[in-house]
């Protein structure tokens, strides 16, 4: 059975660096963790801006604030076709201090745009970075 989806990326940026998150995936291999950016699945019913805010709040409990949206992207994989939306993210400075990570997070890091590369496994990902401004 064919099924759509569609997920939101929010690319926290502060100056010239970004928020990436450290997720565990699975502890059955040899390095269970991936970093990436804040990232969710839009409920039925919930508008992609919002979903982007719960997942800020939920993955890093504090609010965010959506600057812009930077790209769309389209997959397909089998008979699964997944959408989606990242957006520019900011939060407020003097709540960086009060992050505190969901369970499923071990840490996380501000990085500049050329280390992208030494964090971010997922090839998909980073070439959507690759042309975008961001």
């Amino acid at each position: 059975m064919e099924s759509t989806f569609l997920r939101v990326k929010g690319i926290i940026k502060k100056d010239d660096k970004y928020l990436l998150l450290k997720r565990w995936v699975d502890d059955r291999i040899p390095d269970p963790f991936v970093w990436e950016f804040v990232d969710t699945e839009v409920g039925h019913g919930e508008a992609p801006d919002e979903a982007v805010l719960r997942a800020i709040q939920e993955q890093l409990s504090i609010d965010g604030k959506i600057e812009k949206i930077e790209y769309t992207w389209s997959s397909v994989l089998g008979d699964t076709h997944c959408v989606g939306i990242a957006y520019i993210c900011s939060i407020p400075e003097e709540e960086e201090r009060h992050i505190v990570l969901a369970e499923d997070y071990g840490e996380y890091e501000w990085v500049t745009r050329d280390q992208f590369e030494l964090y971010i496994e997922n090839q998909f990902v980073l070439q959507d970075l690759k042309d975008k401004t961001l």
